[in-house]
């Protein structure tokens, strides 16, 4: 198949929403949204007889990085070379602007075709989930420390504090990423560290969550998971939600926190690299932003 790559565009997301779900993945209308409002012209898509049969998404971090995402296919149109072919395309397209390092996040399926692109694994990274019914598990926090911070992401805003703690974690400004999350989940912070969760079309999202300690880490996520539980006076928690979380396993801290938080482990994945490693803070990660978004 030959047709051209094209830029994904806005018009187009309830094509590409049909890759996504028939892959059985959490992401929402909005998730596509965000990506390619943050990524203009890193999303790139073959279309066929009017329908995106292929994406992938390139979301640049700076100029030292970038992030590859939302590599799909419609089942009938494997194996023809289009995940090659877009790949392809991104890692060109990275490289005409000066980006050398590329990461992004593979399933069993896709890793050997980016072996053979020249990616390396440096780490796993794990899917916990919770079912709706499971309620809460972590202790719910009541009286919150002092300098604590809980605020609806419609009237509160992020500080510098909260974004160097991010960089020094991720290893790179990732602030207009942060700002687009912030916007449309509930979100809580410290000068410790800080929480968010959005809306999954299959679970509520939980992630990212930077903190400083295993112990700072607890307090945000207990505090985060009761907010969503039944008897909330969250208006989003008339009942409890099904939770997905997505960590690295290299921070044993966070496994722990997810077990105690009545999360299981759901399925592995690899982290790869394409170029220079990138000096980040594991120990800091408790969960990421998303596979899409790193």
């Amino acid at each position: 198949m030959s047709n051209p790559i094209r830029t994904l565009l806005p018009s187009d997301v309830p094509s590409a929403m049909e890759l996504s779900t028939g892959a059985g993945w959490n992401q929402t209308a909005e998730d596509w949204h965000r990506v390619i409002q943050l990524s203009t012209n890193g999303c790139r898509c073959i279309e066929d007889a009017g329908k995106i049969v292929a994406t992938t998404t390139l979301l640049r971090y700076g100029t030292a990085m970038a992030w590859i995402g939302m590599v799909l296919t419609r089942p009938e149109y494997r194996r023809q070379g289009l995940a090659k072919r877009l790949m392809e395309d991104a890692i060109t397209g990275a490289e005409q602007t000066g980006l050398h390092t590329l990461k992004l996040d593979a399933t069993d399926e896709g890793r050997p075709l980016y072996e053979r692109l020249g990616f390396i694994v440096e780490e796993t990274v794990e899917r916990w989930g919770r079912n709706a019914k499971a309620g809460v598990v972590a202790e719910e926090i009541s009286d919150a420390p002092k300098g604590w911070i809980q605020c609806s992401s419609h009237v509160g805003t992020t500080s510098d504090e909260i974004f160097a703690l991010d960089r020094k974690a991720f290893g790179m400004s990732r602030n207009r990423v942060l700002e687009t999350l912030f916007t449309p989940g509930r979100y809580d912070s410290a000068a410790s560290g800080y929480v968010l969760s959005r809306p999954g079309r299959i679970a509520r999202y939980l992630g990212p969550c930077i903190a400083s300690s295993k112990e700072d880490a607890r307090q945000l996520i207990a505090t985060h998971l009761g907010s969503f539980s039944c008897g909330s006076n969250e208006p989003e928690c008339s009942s409890p939600p099904a939770w997905c979380w997505d960590l690295l396993p290299a921070n044993p801290e966070a496994v722990s926190l997810a077990e105690e938080s009545g999360f299981t482990r759901r399925r592995i994945l690899w982290r790869m690299r394409r170029g220079d490693a990138i000096k980040n803070n594991d120990a800091m990660v408790y969960a990421i932003a998303g596979f899409e978004l790193g």
